[in-house]
């Protein structure tokens, strides 16, 4: 969650910096992905604050601590954890904006795929379209509670006109694209409603998008759904 009247540019140019810095220590090691890889290089029309990563190559304990100093450059590490599958960090670097999550994911799926772009002068790997579009598919319903973020952001995947790839969804769900599909669109209308579409949501939208949101974001990302179904679009 955002805190009131925060600073979204600066915010952004911190959250380059930090992954720049990220990718210029570590290379290769990891791929970049979710909210934040889709609102920097994928044009998704939301403010996201968090730094997420797949793991491409293990971290040793030295590198871990590494990558705290690091991050401690830009402020106060407040919570860290390691764990099985996942490296955690909560980082505050001013005390009137938001905490950066940045985790670390070492159970990494093997269709994931992940692309190379250069930004001033530094190589990232980041998530292609498709890993995005169908790891946020999964998301949706993968998730303990349902998250209208994930919802939005696959409403602009679908209109972007990304694929689903199909071997990651059934690698992730056990489903085929069709039974997925079928199912998320009843998933969608039992458990997002015009009352709750923006909980967790309103605060990274501007006002202008947030009633359209209210008004139309569940009908219309059920008639995406059921659009990409009719046409039959596979992608392996």
């Amino acid at each position: 969650m955002t805190k009131k009247g925060f600073d979204a540019e600066i915010h952004k140019r911190i959250l380059l910096r930090v992954l720049l810095d990220i990718f210029k220590k570590f290379p290769g090691k990891m791929g970049f992905k979710g909210g934040t890889c889709a609102y920097l290089f994928y044009n998704l029309p939301r403010i996201s604050v968090d730094l997420d990563f797949d793991v491409l190559a293990p971290f040793t304990a030295a590198e871990i601590d590494e990558l705290k100093i690091v991050l401690g450059k830009y402020g106060t590490i407040k919570n860290f954890h390691d764990k099985r599958y996942t490296t955690f960090f909560l980082l505050n670097y001013k005390t009137d904006s938001p905490n950066v999550k940045i985790e670390l994911n070492k159970r990494v799926w093997k269709n994931n795929t992940y692309v190379p772009i250069w930004l001033l002068g530094v190589e990232i790997k980041i998530a292609d379209e498709e890993t995005l579009f169908t790891n946020k598919l999964v998301a949706l319903t993968d998730r303990k509670l349902p998250v209208a973020r994930d919802l939005f952001d696959s409403y602009y995947f679908f209109k972007a006109g990304y694929k689903v790839r199909d071997n990651l969804l059934q690698e992730r769900t056990g489903r085929n694209t069709e039974e997925y599909l079928i199912f998320l669109k009843k998933y969608i209308r039992s458990n997002f409603n015009k009352k709750i579409v923006l909980q967790g949501l309103g605060e990274i939208l501007e006002e202008k998008q947030k009633e359209w949101v209210r008004k139309n974001l569940v009908d219309e990302t059920i008639k995406e759904i059921a659009g990409y179904l009719k046409n039959g679009a596979r992608h392996i």
